[in-house]
């Protein structure tokens, strides 16, 4: 009953249903996507507070220098002394440039630009000099208007400096706030999705320390259910390996299975190939797309139709290949024209031997057509050659060597009969992987339902390999 209610609950869980490398790499991305937000969020902090650093500094520097400017006037005006006009044009002219720094500055408001002197305002400081200097006796009124003035002044800097700080520890203080509710945020996110993983996680590890038996398995832990899976995969590696294959089967019941399985090993090859030509085709249907309209477009058309269909012709023979790999037809006698059959063969298999720099030498012009199924002739042939692949790619000729695979068609004295003549230059055929490959028994076997055979041929050194196929002539 528990165990049943474990595994209710683990079905119901949404993560139980994933792979486990999933889960892990999807929960450290959320982490790291959550670090990259609050590390994106500091970055942008400490620029931010450059800036209101440097905002802050330059009104300081402009309110330290008109004060400087002030004072002096302030005392010179008081006391009656000459002023240097050109060297207080100049100071002019630097705080000018300072307010128009501060005005075009993104952080300072369009409400306190107002309380920064202009261009005017200076000029007239001067021009207001000028006129004290050239009347000195009489000018108290003005000179009292330009101390005024300057006082004025003096206090809209000194306004809008403190409103420059207040308004960057706005600022500052509001990514602060940011930064603490995206870092809260980043920890309740970080703690539940901890939470359910290991609320999701733990019952179905359970449920796992259950089924396998492991003793006291409220206290079950990671090394003693490794222990337990390991020792149980021992047990399924020790029993009998042929006990399989004793058990009987018909071998073209056995025979499509292994076509589906080479059916998966050939696709995995040609699907780069195949990917390319449907890149191609779509390429160039774009191109006409883009042509069309355009004058030099029916030239263009006429260059790029030819391309488009041979690329389409090439992708729908990969497909028709394919298909045909997996082909089966057991209640009715079927028969295949070799010449198809070749020409599709060096087809599938151009680029995975020109991988391996392996030459196939394959007759491709025949009018004869082998009376077995396709299915099986493909599944036969397509063996024999991952042998003779195999059996170059492990034999010890220097790397000048030439590897190469032939198939010979020859005549025999029935002339209902025809035999291909498989040999390469490693002079061996080596057997693939038996889950995935079948046997060259299990070759032999089905090629006897078709009334074909297939023999060893030994020649000097080297082993060749003579299938007898029934045949007639094509009716095309």
């Amino acid at each position: 009953m528990i165990e049943s209610t474990k595994r209710i609950k683990a079905q119901k869980s949404f993560l139980s249903k994933w792979p486990l490398h999933r889960i892990f790499r999807t929960t450290t991305a959320l982490v790291l996507i959550f670090f990259s937000v609050i590390l994106i969020l500091g970055v942008r902090q400490y620029l931010l507070y450059n800036q209101c650093r440097q905002a802050v500094a330059a009104g300081d520097q402009l309110l330290f220098q008109f004060t400087t400017v002030k004072d002096h006037l302030n005392e010179s005006l008081v006391k009656g002394q000459e002023i240097n006009l050109q060297n207080l044009n100049k100071e002019l002219q630097l705080l000018n440039n300072d307010v128009n720094e501060l005005s075009a500055n993104l952080l300072v408001p369009e409400g306190l630009k107002g309380s920064l002197p202009s261009r005017v305002d200076l000029v007239g400081i001067e021009v207001k000099l000028r006129s004290i200097q050239e009347q000195p006796q009489g000018n108290n009124q003005e000179t009292v208007a330009l101390i005024r003035t300057l006082g004025e002044m003096n206090l809209g800097l000194q306004q809008f400096r403190f409103g420059l700080g207040d308004h960057t520890q706005r600022i500052l203080l509001g990514l602060h706030k940011i930064i603490a509710g995206a870092l809260g945020l980043m920890v309740v996110l970080s703690c539940t999705l901890l939470y359910r993983l290991n609320q999701s996680l733990t019952e179905p590890l359970m449920a796992l320390c259950d089924a396998s038996g492991v003793e006291n398995g409220a206290s079950c832990s990671f090394i003693a259910l490794i222990e337990k899976i390991e020792w149980l995969q021992q047990q399924v590696n020790q029993q009998p390996a042929s006990q399989a294959e004793n058990m009987p089967e018909d071998p073209i019941a056995l025979a499509q299975r292994y076509r589906s399985t080479v059916l998966g090993v050939m696709g995995t090859e040609l699907a780069s190939e195949l990917t390319n030509r449907i890149n191609g085709v779509l390429n160039y249907t774009q191109t006409l797309v883009d042509v069309e309209g355009k004058e030099e477009g029916p030239q263009l058309r006429n260059d790029i139709l030819p391309l488009l269909l041979h690329e389409e012709k090439r992708a729908a023979e990969m497909v028709g290949i394919m298909q045909r790999v997996g082909q089966w037809q057991p209640t009715r006698p079927s028969s295949i024209a070799l010449e198809r059959v070749f020409t599709q063969i060096c087809l599938l298999l151009d680029k995975p031997l020109r991988a391996e720099s392996v030459t196939l030498d394959i007759p491709l012009k025949t009018k004869i057509e082998a009376l077995v199924p396709a299915g099986d002739l493909w599944l036969i042939l397509l063996t024999l050659l991952d042998q003779g692949r195999r059996s170059l790619k492990k034999a010890t000729n220097s790397d000048s060597s030439p590897k190469e695979i032939h198939l010979r068609l020859e005549s025999t004295a029935q002339a209902e009969k025809i035999r291909l003549e498989l040999s390469n230059s490693s002079g061996g055929w080596i057997e693939g992987a038996p889950m995935l490959w079948p046997k060259r028994e299990f070759c032999e076997r089905l090629l006897q339902q078709h009334h074909a055979t297939l023999e060893e041929q030994v020649k000097g050194s080297k082993l060749n390999l003579i299938i007898e196929l029934p045949c007639r002539d094509s009716v095309a």
